[in-house]
C-alpha cells in the first residue's frame, strides 16, 4: 500500500523528468557542438581538457587562471573516449550526455526543494519550470562551466534544506563539500559561504525564541557554520596550495575577478590592448598588476564602477530569446529559428516567473529563514553582474531563484491576494515592485513592433531559402532583399543574399553586401567570394584565419552552402582555398613542398565537374599514410564502391577506375573512410591530440 502511494506521488515527477530528458536530447540533435572550432571560453575549456586527457598535465589559461573543476570533468569524459580508442569528438558527446543527465537529475531536486519550502504543488511547478524553460534546455549542449555549476548550486541549497529538516550534521557537511565544488567551478560561490551564517542564525533564533533563549541559539550557530566552512575549504584549499606552489602567490581559486574588473572598468575598445599587456607579464604577476590598476582607477574616480549601473541593470530585464532571434545581427550558429517555438514560449514563461517570483519573494506567507539566504544570493549575483558585464548564462542563478518563489505564487492561486487587505503596507510594496518591474521590462524595447518586424523578416527568409533550394536564385535574391529591408544589417540575411548573388555569378555584387566583421560566417563567405572573384591572395588570408574560429564545423557548412566553381582537380590544404569542396579533414598544413589535410576518419570531397564525366576516366589521388592503420582506406563515389587502398607511409599517387555507371555525371561525391588514430596515444613524444588517418594532397580526374 505504501509503495502504491509513493508511486502515485512520484509519477508526476517522473513524467517531468521524461519531458526534461526529451527536450534536452532533441536540442542536441539540432545544435551540434564544435568547441574545437571556437576561440571563446568553450574552445579554451575543450583544449585544456584535451591536453589534460592526453598528457595528464593541467595547464592554466594563456592569460589568466580559471577555476578548474569543470575542465577536469570534461577531461575525464574525453579520456574515456580515448581509452575506447575513439576520437576526442566522442568525448564531447559524452560530456553533453553527462550534462543532460545532470539536467534530468535536477528535476527531483527542484521538486523536493520547493515542496519542502512551499508544498507539493509548488514543487511540481518548479520542477516543470526547470524542465521546459529554454535556457535550461539549451544548457547541456554547451561546453561552459554553467551546467556543472548550477548542479552544485542547486544541490548545495537542497542539502541545506535537508539539514533544516533534521539537523543531521552529515547534510551540512555534504552542503559544504558541494559548495566547495561549486566554487572550483565558478569562484564567486566561495564568498557566498558567508550567506549561510545569517541563515543558520535566523533559524536558530526562530527556534530559540519559542523557548525564550536567544543566547543559546546564537551559541549553537558556531559549530554548524564551522563544519560547513571546514568542508567547503577542504575542497578549495588544495587548489590554493597548488597555486602557491606553482606561482608563489596567494590565489584562492582564480584570477578572473581582478582581471575582469580591470578590463570592464575601462573603455571596451581598450580591452584587446590590455589583454596583450597582461600576456607580456609572467602568469604569477598578472593578478597583482590588475589589482594595482584597479586601485589606481578607483583613487582617480571612486564612482567609476557605478557609472554604467543603470544601463546595465536595465539590460538584465529583457526578453532574451526575442533579443537573440530578432534584435541581434546574427544567430551566431545557434539554431534559433528551429527552436523558436520553445524559445519564444520561454520568454513568456520568463515574464511570468519574474513577476510571480517577486510576489513570492516579498509575500509574508513565504517568510522563513531560507528567504534571507535566497535574497543574499540574489543581491550578490546581481551585484557581480552589474560590476562586471551581463551575459545570459551569468543570470541563470537569478532566474532559478525567482522561479523558486514564483512556484509558490502560482501554486497559491489567488489566495496570495489576501495580503492586500490583511497587511496593506506589505501589499503596497508587492504592487509597487511588480508595477516597477513590469515598466522596466516593457520600456526596454518596443517588443510588439520587434515581434511583428521579426515575423515578417523570417517569412521572407523562409521564402528565400525555399527558392534557393529549388535553384531559383533570382527569387531567392528578391526575398532576401525584402528581408533586409525589414531588418537592415541582419548578418545572416546578408550572407544568404550574398550566396544567392554568387550562385548567379555576381561575386562583386555579393562582396558589396556582406561585411567580414558582422559574424564568423560573414568572414567565411567574404573569403569564398574573394576566391570566386580572383582575389586569391586575399582569399587565402581570410579563409586560413577564419576556419578554426567559427564555433561550428566550417568545412561541413561550406560544403553544404557555398556554390563553388566547377573543377576536375583539387589541391587540399592550399591555405583553406579548398573550403566548399571538403568535409571531415583537419586544418591545412604542409609537408615539404606539398600542402595537405589529414583525413579525420570519415570525410568527403565534392567535385562539381566542368564537363560531364566521360567513359573510361579514372580518379587519381596523391596520398600518404605514416600512421599505422588496422584497415585500408575505403572509397566510394556517388554511393558506388570504388575499392580499398593500402596507403603507403610515403607519398604516392593512386589511380582508381571509375564505374561505367558514373558516365555523364556532373558531380562527384567522393567518400573516404579509414580508421583514425590519435598520434599522442601512439607516440608519448607527440602532443598531437587530433584523430587522424591518412594525408591527402590532391585529387583529380584523368
Amino acid at each position: 500500500m505504501q509503495a502504491r502511494v509513493r508511486l502515485q506521488r512520484a509519477w508526476p515527477v517522473l513524467i517531468i523528468m521524461a519531458v526534461a530528458l526529451g527536450l534536452r536530447l532533441w536540442y542536441l540533435t539540432i545544435n551540434p557542438l564544435w568547441p574545437q572550432f571556437s576561440d571563446a571560453d568553450d574552445g579554451d575549456y575543450f583544449r585544456r581538457a584535451l591536453h589534460l586527457a592526453l598528457t595528464g598535465e593541467y595547464v592554466d589559461d594563456s592569460w589568466l587562471i580559471r577555476p578548474p573543476l569543470h575542465v577536469w570533468v570534461f577531461a575525464g569524459w574525453i579520456r574515456l573516449a580515448l581509452l575506447l580508442d575513439q576520437a576526442p569528438a566522442l568525448g564531447v558527446r559524452l560530456i553533453q550526455v553527462f550534462q543532460v543527465g545532470l539536467g534530468v537529475l535536477l528535476v527531483p531536486l527542484c521538486y523536493s526543494l520547493a515542496a519542502y519550502l512551499f508544498g507539493r504543488r509548488a514543487g511540481l511547478f518548479f520542477a516543470l519550470f526547470w524542465a521546459i524553460w529554454f535556457p535550461f534546455v539549451e544548457l547541456p549542449a554547451t561546453l561552459f562551466s554553467e551546467p556543472l555549476y548550477l548542479f552544485f548550486f542547486v544541490l548545495h541549497l537542497w542539502l541545506l534544506t535537508r539539514y533544516d529538516a533534521g539537523e543531521r550534521p552529515r547534510w551540512l557537511a555534504l552542503a559544504g563539500l558541494t559548495l566547495g565544488c561549486a566554487a572550483l567551478t565558478r569562484s564567486p560561490a566561495l564568498y557566498a559561504l558567508v550567506f549561510t551564517l545569517p541563515w543558520l542564525l535566523a533559524r536558530q533564533v526562530r527556534r530559540a525564541a519559542a523557548r525564550g533563549s536567544l543566547l543559546v541559539a546564537a551559541r549553537h550557530v558556531a559549530g554548524p557554520f564551522a563544519l560547513l566552512a571546514t568542508c567547503t575549504l577542504a575542497v578549495v584549499l588544495p587548489w590554493t596550495v597548488r597555486n602557491w606552489v606553482e606561482y608563489r602567490r596567494v590565489i584562492l581559486i582564480d584570477t578572473l575577478g581582478p582581471i575582469n574588473l580591470w578590463l570592464d572598468l575601462d573603455r571596451a575598445d581598450a580591452r584587446n590592448e590590455k589583454i596583450a599587456r597582461l600576456r607580456q607579464l609572467p602568469q604569477a604577476e598578472r593578478q597583482a598588476y590588475a589589482l594595482a590598476q584597479v586601485r589606481a582607477m578607483l583613487r582617480e574616480d571612486p564612482l567609476r564602477p557605478l557609472r554604467e549601473v543603470w544601463p546595465t541593470f536595465r539590460h538584465i530585464w529583457k526578453a532574451q530569446y526575442v533579443e537573440d532571434l530578432w534584435v541581434k545581427r546574427s544567430f551566431f550558429t545557434r539554431p534559433l529559428r528551429e527552436a523558436a517555438p520553445l524559445g519564444l514560449a520561454g520568454d513568456l514563461i520568463w515574464l511570468v516567473i519574474v513577476l510571480a517570483g517577486v510576489i513570492g519573494l516579498l509575500h509574508p506567507r513565504t517568510d522563513r529563514p531560507f528567504k534571507g539566504l535566497t535574497a543574499l544570493w540574489l543581491l550578490y549575483t546581481l551585484t557581480t553582474v552589474l560590476i562586471f558585464h551581463v551575459e545570459p548564462r551569468y543570470l541563470l542563478p537569478i532566474w532559478w531563484l525567482l522561479g523558486l518563489y514564483a512556484a509558490w505564487t502560482l501554486s497559491a492561486g489567488r489566495s496570495w491576494l489576501s495580503v492586500m487587505r490583511a497587511r496593506p503596507w506589505r501589499g503596497a510594496l508587492i504592487a509597487a515592485a511588480v508595477v516597477a518591474l513590469l515598466l522596466l521590462i516593457v520600456s526596454y524595447r518596443n517588443y510588439p513592433a520587434i515581434v511583428v518586424r521579426g515575423v515578417v523578416r523570417d517569412r521572407y527568409l523562409a521564402q528565400g531559402e525555399r527558392a534557393y533550394r529549388q535553384g531559383d536564385t533570382v527569387a531567392a535574391e528578391q526575398a532576401y532583399r525584402a528581408a533586409l529591408q525589414v531588418d537592415p544589417g541582419m548578418a545572416d540575411a546578408e550572407i544568404a543574399l550574398a550566396l544567392a548573388l554568387a550562385a548567379q555569378g555576381r561575386a562583386q555584387d555579393a562582396l558589396a553586401v556582406v561585411q567580414p566583421g558582422d559574424s564568423r560566417r560573414s568572414a567565411l563567405v567574404v573569403g569564398f567570394l574573394q576566391r570566386m572573384s580572383g582575389a586569391t591572395a586575399q582569399a587565402r588570408t581570410t579563409l586560413s584565419q577564419i576556419e578554426g574560429l567559427t564555433g561550428e564545423d566550417t568545412q561541413r557548412w561550406a560544403l553544404e552552402h557555398l556554390p563553388v566553381e566547377a573543377r576536375s582537380a583539387l589541391t587540399l590544404g592550399d591555405d583553406a582555398l579548398d573550403l566548399g569542396y571538403i568535409a571531415g579533414f583537419s586544418a591545412s598544413e604542409r609537408s615539404g613542398s606539398r600542402t595537405l589535410r589529414w583525413l579525420q576518419g570519415t570525410g568527403e570531397i565534392r567535385l562539381p565537374l566542368p564537363a560531364p564525366l566521360a567513359a573510361g576516366q579514372s580518379l587519381t589521388l596523391e596520398l600518404a599514410g605514416p600512421l599505422p592503420l588496422d584497415r585500408p582506406l575505403r572509397l566510394s563515389v556517388n554511393g558506388l564502391p570504388l575499392g580499398v587502398v593500402e596507403v603507403a607511409p610515403a607519398w604516392r599517387v593512386y589511380h582508381l577506375a571509375l564505374p561505367p555507371a558514373l558516365t555523364g555525371a556532373t558531380l562527384l561525391r567522393i567518400a573516404l573512410s579509414a580508421d583514425a588514430r590519435v598520434p599522442a596515444r601512439l607516440d608519448p613524444a607527440s602532443a598531437d591530440p587530433r584523430a587522424l588517418s591518412v594525408m591527402v594532397h590532391q585529387v583529380m580526374l584523368r
